[in-house]
């Protein structure tokens, strides 16, 4: 399974992005064999925070179609759900205990990788929260170690492949590495700007 797991995780563009993640060790009969048993797992606040995301994205589209006339209206829209996007980022970065929050180093549709200062070994399963800060969208599905590569004594990368994600959830994750990569782009192309000018 961990090499199809793999040519998954290769599949997907990985944007390198600092991320929370909270990772819980579980056996293989804990992980949910089918989407609706991975549905009934996600708790409710993480269905909320994905279900508000996914309205902001619907309400806003058909405003884009108006031209100027609505260029204002969107602002101003947009600028009320990037509040609520955000009282919904703290509300869920503060639900999960401290002690096991690691950032990733980077994420895509295949899964997502993390250094820690414990090897985990290849073909654990992980009960994954990844909390997309920009996207103000929580993502609850479960995961696998498919390779582990030593950076330093005290440090190793994992690479984690998606086993049960939500379609929809996938989706989101894309999305996310997608806008993040644009992100950076904008980031490199102001200081670039600044060099030439200065």
């Amino acid at each position: 399974m961990s090499s199809s797991l793999q040519n998954t995780f290769d599949e997907y563009f990985q944007v390198e992005d600092s991320n929370q993640v909270n990772l819980f060790v579980v056996q293989n009969s804990d992980v949910p064999q089918t989407q609706a048993e991975l549905e009934k797992n996600i708790p409710a606040l993480f269905k909320l925070a994905n279900e508000i995301n996914e309205l902001d994205n619907n309400a806003l589209r058909p405003l884009r179609n108006l031209g100027d006339v609505a260029t204002e209206l969107a602002s101003f829209l947009q600028a009320q759900s990037r509040k609520i996007d955000l009282i919904m980022s703290h509300i869920l970065a503060t639900e999960q205990p401290d002690e096991d929050n690691v950032y990733c180093d980077s994420y895509g549709g295949g899964g997502l990788k993390v250094t820690l200062a414990e090897k985990i070994s290849i073909g654990t399963q992980l009960r994954t929260k990844l909390f997309l800060n920009q996207e103000a969208s929580a993502i609850y599905c479960y995961t696998q170690v498919i390779a582990v590569e030593r950076l330093s004594s005290e440090k190793q990368q994992h690479t984690l492949g998606f086993t049960q994600i939500r379609d929809a959830d996938q989706e989101l994750v894309v999305r996310a590495s997608l806008h993040a990569q644009t992100r950076q782009l904008k980031k490199r192309q102001l200081a670039q700007n600044k060099e030439q000018n200065s």
